[in-house]
């Protein structure tokens, strides 16, 4: 399973964290996995040029330090649509969750 987690404080997006994989299908022809790799890596290649430290591993991506700009957030929440979107067709294999700091 693909778990996707975001952290909210003080209500602004400042880190993210994407580990595993979906199993949906065999490496190459999974469709999940590619689009959940793709929109990912989309946002964290655009947040690196403003700022944002990037860890990627095979099966792992963290993004942290993202900038508090409107752009910044309001491409991370666009992440965070698109891979609620995702979830709600393929629960099986996708989990997406908000942690805030009032949690």
């Amino acid at each position: 399973m693909i778990k996707c987690t975001f952290l909210k404080e003080s209500g602004f997006f400042e880190k993210f964290i994407i580990t595993g994989h979906s199993l949906y299908a065999r490496k190459g022809k999974d469709i999940i996995c590619a689009a959940v790799s793709t929109v990912s890596q989309h946002t964290a290649r655009f947040l690196e040029k403003k700022g944002a430290q990037l860890k990627i591993e095979e099966g792992y991506l963290e993004v942290k330090d993202i900038a508090k700009d409107e752009f910044s957030q309001t491409f991370v929440e666009e992440l965070l649509t698109t891979l609620k979107d995702l979830e709600e067709q393929f629960g099986r294999f996708i989990k997406v969750e908000v942690k805030n700091d009032e949690n």
